[in-house]
C-alpha cells in the first residue's frame, strides 16, 4: 500500500506511526476520525504521513509509563491486542466466540497440534489421592498447582518439547486442572471442559446458554499478549523448562491479587450492592479512594473487546434472573463515573456472581485457559536462543547509616 511506502520528508509513514502506537494501522485511521490525532498527505499525494512529536505525545499519555517500568519488547505472533480486536494468529476472537468454537479447538489452534483431549482415569485417580488430604478450604489456585505436579510426576515423555509434545502436555495437564476439582453437582455425560468446569464451579444445573458463557470466556482469555503470567512462562521456557515448569511459572505470577484474581473484587462488589446497593456500594469504594473493581487496563483506552463479547452473551443467558439488574446497574454507573475501560475482569465477575460460584471461581477460569496462550509462548520461546533474558542489576544507593 501507498502509506507503507519509506518518504524521504519529514514525518512518520502510517505503518511507523501505529507501530510506535502499538496499534494496528485501522486504528490509527480511526484516532484520524475522531480528532485523536491529525494527519497531511506526503508531496506524492498518496500517502499519509503524521507528526513524529504529536504520535510520541499520544504514545506517552496512552501509555502511562509508572516510575520505574521495566519495558522489554519480545516479537511474538501468538495474539495482537488492540482497542478494535483480539487476534489469535489472524483469528478474530470475535469469530471463534461467534461461532461458539470449544476451548479445545482454540487451545490446539494457538499450539498449531491435535489431539486427543481425554484424560485417562489413573491420572484423575493421582490427582484425586494427592488432593484427598487437602482441607475444604484450600484455595482453588492451589489445587491446579497440585494437579499441573502430578501430571508433570507421572509424564516420562515431559521434556519433549515438539509441537506434538508440547500439546500432548497441554491437553494432559488442562485435564487433570478442571477433573482435579471437586465435583459440586452431579456429572452429565459430556467430554467438552466448559461443561466439565461448570460441574466443579457450582451447584447451579448446567443450561446450555450458560455453558457457552463459561466456553467463551475460556476463549477470550486463553491469550492476551505479553502479560505478566506469559513474560513469566516465557521466561521460564529460556531456560528450557519443560512444559509444565513454565505453567508452573505462569501460575505463579497469575496469582496476585492485580492479575488472575482481579475479578474476585468484581464478585464481592456485586454481593454486596445486591443487599446494600449499586451507588451505595461503589461510594464506599470511592471514600476510600479505590480503584474501581473491573475498570481501567493498562493497554486499553477506547475498550476492551473480550468484555464487549462476553457480557452480551452473559446478559442472555440470564435475562430471566432479576439479579442482572444490579449488573446492568453496576456497568452504567462504572460507565459514567470510572476513568477507564470496563474491563473482563468485570465480565467475569459477573458471570460467576450470576452462576453462585465462589468468588475464587473467575481465577480457575482465568489459570485453566490462559494455559493455552503460556503453551503457545513456551513454544515460540522455544524457537528463540536460550537464556535470553538477562536483565542487570544497578547497585541502589543504601540509606544513610546513623
Amino acid at each position: 500500500m501507498a502509506d507503507d511506502l519509506e518518504l524521504d520528508e519529514p514525518g512518520l509513514t502510517a505503518e511507523q506511526a501505529a507501530t510506535r502506537l502499538g496499534i494496528k494501522k485501522a486504528t490509527l485511521y480511526a484516532y484520524v476520525s475522531r480528532g485523536v490525532v491529525s494527519r497531511r498527505l506526503s508531496m506524492d499525494g498518496r500517502s499519509s504521513l503524521f507528526d513524529e512529536d504529536e504520535i510520541d505525545a499520544l504514545r506517552q499519555r496512552s501509555r502511562r509509563v509508572a516510575s520505574g517500568e521495566l519495558s522489554t519488547v519480545i516479537s511474538s505472533g501468538v495474539s495482537t491486542v488492540s482497542d478494535d480486536s483480539l487476534l489469535y494468529g489472524r483469528t478474530d476472537v470475535a469469530t471463534l466466540v461467534g461461532a461458539d468454537v470449544d476451548f479445545e479447538a482454540v487451545a490446539d489452534r494457538l499450539w498449531g497440534t491435535t489431539g486427543d483431549w481425554f484424560l485417562g482415569l489413573d491420572i484423575i485417580d493421582r490427582v484425586h489421592r494427592v488432593q484427598s488430604g487437602f482441607p475444604d478450604s484450600t484455595p482453588p489456585l492451589d489445587r491446579l498447582r497440585a494437579s499441573v505436579a502430578v501430571a508433570s510426576a507421572t509424564d516420562e515423555l515431559r521434556h519433549d518439547r515438539s509441537a506434538a509434545g508440547v500439546g500432548a502436555a497441554g491437553r494432559r495437564m488442562i485435564g487433570a486442572m478442571v477433573d482435579g476439582l471437586p465435583l459440586r453437582t452431579t456429572p452429565q455425560p459430556s467430554h467438552r471442559l466448559a461443561d466439565r468446569l461448570w460441574e466443579r464451579l457450582t451447584v447451579d444445573e448446567p443450561d446450555p446458554e450458560r455453558l457457552r458463557c463459561v466456553n467463551a470466556a475460556m476463549v477470550v482469555l486463553a491469550d492476551h499478549g505479553l502479560a505478566s503470567s506469559t513474560y513469566a512462562a516465557r521466561v521460564a521456557a529460556s531456560t528450557r523448562a519443560d512444559p509444565y515448569a513454565t505453567v508452573t511459572a505462569g501460575l505463579g505470577a497469575l496469582g496476585g491479587p492485580l492479575h488472575g484474581a482481579a475479578s474476585r473484587r468484581v464478585h464481592r462488589l456485586l454481593e454486596r450492592a445486591a443487599t446494600e446497593g449499586v451507588a451505595s456500594s461503589v461510594g464506599e469504594l470511592l471514600a476510600r479512594a479505590e480503584q474501581l473493581p473491573g475498570t481501567g487496563h493498562s493497554v486499553y483506552r477506547l475498550r476492551d473487546p473480550r468484555d464487549g463479547l462476553l457480557w452480551p452473551l452473559i446478559a442472555a443467558a440470564w435475562a430471566d434472573d432479576p439479579r442482572l439488574d444490579v449488573v446492568r446497574e453496576l456497568r452504567m454507573l462504572l460507565t459514567d463515573r470510572a476513568t477507564g475501560v470496563l474491563n473482563i475482569d468485570l465480565s467475569i465477575g459477573s458471570l460467576t456472581w450470576l452462576a453462585d460460584t465462589d468468588a475464587r471461581a473467575g481465577e480457575v477460569l482465568f489459570a485453566v485457559a490462559r494455559t493455552a496462550g503460556w503453551l503457545a509462548h513456551t513454544l515460540e520461546e522455544y524457537e528463540e536462543e536460550p537464556l535470553r533474558f538477562r536483565a542487570r542489576a544497578r547497585p541502589r544507593r543504601s540509606a544513610p547509616r546513623d
